[in-house]
């Protein structure tokens, strides 16, 4: 019975084993790293943030939240100015998407101003 039971297993592990294929990646050449460094996505936004009660809760939440979100590369929220700043892939991610992403966290929170800046 033993025996039964282990030829399907090995059969099943070997065969499973076989078909996985190691991916071999080359390097990006030169000319693909120029293009990509010429055109920068990177856009600057700053934003007045209204209705934020406290610096632990409210504007830690917002900056958690807006460095979570993919496309936004870094973001610090200053609850002292009410002012938050952040980097942002500008092809994921635009300004009207990043203020939603403010205003969906409470229904108090809304921006008052905002600027970009390439």
């Amino acid at each position: 019975m033993q025996k039964i039971l282990l030829l399907p297993i090995l059969l099943l592990s070997f065969y499973s084993c076989k078909q996985q294929k190691a991916e071999i990646k080359s390097p990006p050449s030169r000319e693909i790293t120029s293009v990509a460094l010429s055109s920068d996505p990177t856009s600057k936004m700053e934003m007045t943030i209204e209705g934020m009660m406290c610096a632990i809760g409210c504007a830690a939440t917002i900056e958690k939240k807006l460095n979570a979100t993919a496309g936004i590369t870094q973001a610090t929220v200053d609850f002292d100015t009410k002012k938050a700043q952040l980097s942002f892939d500008s092809e994921i991610l635009n300004p009207t998407a990043i203020k939603a992403i403010v205003t969906d966290l409470n229904d108090l929170y809304s921006i008052a101003e905002f600027s970009i800046k390439d």
